[in-house]
């Protein structure tokens, strides 16, 4: 098992896999932000999804 610092390292790279790794670790929380009033909004979830891509190549270590 990876550890997230690992994950992370590989995914600021460009690694697809990391990326996808820590994508797979999150969606929940992601899919979970993204309702409003008990409804899924796809948009919001689209651009959670790219605040989450962001914070990943901005994290610093």
């Amino acid at each position: 098992m990876e550890g997230f610092k690992d994950l992370l390292l590989r995914a600021k790279r460009g690694d697809e896999d990391a990326v996808e790794k820590l994508f797979v670790q999150y969606e929940s929380l992601l899919i979970k932000c993204s309702r409003v009033n008990g409804c899924s909004d796809e948009e919001l979830y689209q651009m959670l999804l790219i605040e989450f891509w962001r914070a990943i190549s901005q994290f610093k270590i």
